[in-house]
């Protein structure tokens, strides 16, 4: 086999399984694309219950940071948005959520007590408590939030991410302890049609490509196997014997 055709089955080879990675790729974010958005565009998360006997349950870094670094066009070709949703269980009691920079929430809640969402275990939300008094004034009355919405019933609010430090909050809206509300969080991005339209046009191409390569070398394999030149005729077959002489019959 030539030099070229091994390394085309080689480079074919290696080249396929990545290229059917990005292919796959886009299928899938295709379908979850097509299936898994609501009426909005928005994936969300299935609603979680948070409860606390404190005046807040706060959600930080984990879900709202960004590196304070990050160059401001990177939000610009994401072109994300964030939905937060919030119901109070006790339909008698506003509910009031917000979004606001972390050290001014920081500030906000330092002399309170409030709980942290760390982490979700199997749907459950995990808290970390912050150790404080159980009097703050009513979060509707600051004037630090990016975006925020109060009032009965389920309270939505739209952010656009930012590059810095940010997290979220939710309360009763008078700062009231003992706050039971269900929470959703969705989001959607611009970028996710186009990111698709490109894995999937690559993905196809690349997987064409190794595929040419993979037969273009294993042509040469198969080509080196076959003997080369004329092939002798295979030998004759020996002429058959004569039949055995009888001696002449006596008289």
């Amino acid at each position: 086999m030539r030099p070229g055709r091994i390394v085309s089955l080689v480079v074919g080879c290696l080249l396929l399984i990545p290229a059917l990675a990005l292919f796959v790729g886009g299928v899938v974010l295709g379908i979850g694309y097509a299936f898994g958005r609501d009426d909005d565009g928005y994936f969300s998360a299935g609603g979680e219950r948070l409860r606390t006997d404190t005046v807040a349950v706060t959600a930080g870094d984990i879900e709202f940071g960004t590196e304070p670094g990050t160059p401001g066009w990177v939000f610009d070709v994401i072109d994300a948005d964030v939905r937060l949703r919030a119901e109070s269980i006790d339909p008698a009691v506003d509910v009031f959520i917000g979004i606001a920079r972390t050290p001014d929430i920081d500030e906000y809640l330092a002399s309170v007590a409030h709980d942290e969402v760390v982490e979700f275990d199997d749907g459950e939300a995990v808290y970390e408590r912050v150790a404080g008094g159980d009097e703050v004034e009513p979060p509707a009355e600051q004037t630090f939030w990016e975006e925020s919405a109060s009032g009965p019933g389920t309270q939505e609010l739209l952010w656009e991410p930012a590059r810095g430090r940010w997290s979220a909050v939710v309360m009763n809206a008078d700062g009231s302890p003992n706050v039971v509300a269900d929470v959703e969080v969705g989001a959607k991005a611009g970028i996710l049609l186009p990111l698709i339209v490109i894995l999937l046009v690559v993905g196809l191409l690349a997987t064409a490509g190794a595929v040419a390569l993979i037969v273009f070398g294993a042509l040469g394999a198969r080509q080196s196997a076959q003997p080369v030149g004329p092939v002798a005729p295979p030998p004759a077959a020996p002429p058959p014997a004569a039949p055995p002489s009888l001696p002449p019959p006596q008289a």
